[in-house]
């Protein structure tokens, strides 16, 4: 019986080993500390970069629907607030949390603003660029990983409660 807790607790620990994509330390927004995304990765991810100034902020209403929606079920949205698009983001992080805070109640993990253009030197975005040779055209461009490292892209015309994006977050938190 010991052996079998013992094989059990090394399967359990190496059932979803850290994928490269996620092994990066990230800033949160508007505070010191750096998470570690292998914190997620067990977990199904929309990853968006984001904008506080745009025709498509309202998406991050649906973004976070998605996020208590299937919480619960190991997803987890990533925003990821950015400049690049006509500077359609606030320079100031303090104002980003506080405006996803008082707009649309936020909840889901927000990092520091991001350079998510061909010229990017955000590790998370290198890789992500590098694994997929897609890279966001506007704000609120979404990436869904699943727990077994495949990656889709969504266009920012695809609103989050598109079908396209449920079934794909259904069919990997299902898997």
């Amino acid at each position: 019986m010991k052996n079998l807790i013992s094989v059990i607790m090394f399967l359990g620990f190496y059932a979803f080993p850290c994928s490269d994509l996620l092994d990066t330390d990230v800033k949160v927004l508007n505070e010191k500390q750096f998470r570690n995304l292998c914190e997620y990765n067990d977990h199904t991810i929309l990853v968006v970069n984001t904008a506080s100034k745009c025709g498509f902020t309202y998406q991050y209403e649906q973004l976070e629907s998605l996020q208590r929606r299937f919480k619960d079920k190991k997803f987890t949205v990533l925003g990821f607030p950015s400049r690049n698009f006509l500077g359609q983001e606030f320079s100031d992080e303090e104002k980003v949390s506080e405006f996803c805070k008082s707009t649309f109640d936020v909840t889901f993990p927000l990092f520091s603003i991001a350079n998510v253009k061909n010229s990017t030197n955000h590790p998370f975005y290198k890789k992500l660029f590098k694994l997929t040779r897609e890279r966001p055209s506007w704000n609120f461009h979404k990436y869904l990983i699943t727990p077994q490292g495949e990656v889709k892209s969504f266009s920012h015309r695809i609103d989050p409660e598109d079908d396209l994006i449920i079934s794909a977050i259904q069919d990997s938190i299902n898997l």
